[in-house]
């Protein structure tokens, strides 16, 4: 971690050095090295006020405390950037988790919307293609039919979980099979 220190009408000693990098470790444990942070520390008439901003590619969050004791202050502001931290790091992983579940649930379906470019002809007349994509509502396989250029749509129904094919008729209404 890249740590810059600034001070105002306060000189920046080792021993609070020492203590701002201890404080901060923990927030490369939790998002690695590639962190930059920029520490400012004001002092005013008995008044210490501590702010602290924590950049990466990821992150990009800032923490400040204000009170009689500069190291209070200090942990304050620190306190409230790992709040904040936890917070960021705990959406990465549910986005993460469900991506893998979307991914399992689309791999699980054996149906969907849409055709793989890889079609399979049989026989010289029966074009095969196998179909996956995440099961759906009636409504949304409407939509998807209105914004398809295959005159039907095969999905699995999020309701009942068979399998469904809505299609559009020769009069320009829908019709639905379900199994």
């Amino acid at each position: 971690m890249k740590l810059e220190i600034t001070g105002r009408h306060l000189v920046v000693t080792p021993a609070l050095r020492t203590y701002l990098e201890r404080r901060l470790r923990k927030f490369t444990k939790i998002f690695g090295d590639g962190l930059h942070c920029h520490v400012v520390i004001d002092a005013e008439k008995g008044r210490h006020a501590a702010e602290i901003v924590l950049r990466s590619k990821i992150l990009n969050i800032a923490g400040k405390g204000e009170t009689s004791d500069l190291y209070a202050s200090i942990l304050k502001a620190v306190d409230k950037l790992e709040r904040q931290a936890l917070r960021h790091k705990a959406k990465i992983i549910e986005t993460k988790r469900q991506r893998a579940r979307d991914r399992a649930e689309a791999e699980k379906s054996d149906l969907g919307r849409g055709a793989r470019p890889g079609a399979v002809r049989r026989d010289g007349r029966i074009l095969e293609e196998e179909v996956r994509g995440k099961p759906m509502a009636v409504e949304e396989a409407v939509l998807q039919l209105g914004e398809s250029e295959y005159p039907f749509v095969v999905f699995r129904n999020v309701e009942s979980g068979n399998v469904n094919v809505l299609y559009r008729r020769r009069d320009g209404s829908l019709g639905l099979i379900y199994a």
